[in-house]
């Protein structure tokens, strides 16, 4: 696995970790921050990614509201591999 994949994901859980109680659907999240860290995009730093995806994905981690999805995560599947 790249670093930047691991590093994404290791963020990633931990702050799934911190709002767990806010999480629902805790597989549907972590299955889709899996496959979001094949998508990161070439210009984006990991923590970036990271605190991106958290924002759109988990509830009270940026705010009352959940932010948009961005682009590159859309249409979210498992990688072919």
């Amino acid at each position: 696995m790249s670093d930047k994949r691991s590093d994404f994901l290791w963020i990633v859980q931990m702050i799934m970790i911190k709002h767990q109680e806010n999480i629902v659907g805790w597989s549907g999240i972590s299955g889709d921050a899996i496959s979001a860290s094949y998508l990161i995009p070439a210009d984006w730093a990991a923590r970036d990614a990271a605190l991106s995806f958290c924002s759109a994905f988990v509830e009270g981690f940026a705010g009352e509201s959940l932010a948009e999805v961005p682009s590159w995560m859309m249409n979210l599947s498992d990688p072919a591999h």
